[in-house]
């Protein structure tokens, strides 16, 4: 623990780069970033980012916030963690076509010009 917030009347610890340790926080920031991650390339609004994560993950029969967690670890090239095969391999089939178009990595240009200006 690095810090302490208190909000409300309510502490909660804080990690080494100023999160909240509450799980409950942290599977907002896990979903908020898997919409992301589905807005981006598709243009979509989060509410259909939220429905199409929520939607995957019942068709295949894992939570929400696995898939989320699935989602965000295959963005960023990452293996699955211990228990998050099913997810995994459900983020993939949903959406690895999507992810080697968001890579910055390669190849793709997000939103800056070839001098490094934002492009419009």
């Amino acid at each position: 623990m690095i810090g302490v917030c208190r909000t409300a009347g309510h502490e909660c610890e804080l990690d080494a780069l100023g999160r909240s340790q509450d799980p409950r926080r942290a599977g907002a920031r896990v979903l908020g970033t898997a919409e992301g991650v589905l807005i981006a390339p598709r243009g979509c609004s989060l509410n259909q980012a939220f429905v199409e994560i929520v939607r995957t993950a019942k068709a295949h029969n894992v939570s929400t916030l696995s898939l989320a967690d699935a989602l965000v670890a295959l963005a960023q090239d990452q293996a699955p963690q211990d228990g998050e095969g099913a997810a995994f391999v459900a983020a993939r089939a949903a959406w690895g076509h999507l992810v080697g178009r968001i890579r910055p990595g390669r190849g793709v240009r997000l939103g800056r010009d070839d001098d490094g200006v934002a492009g419009v």
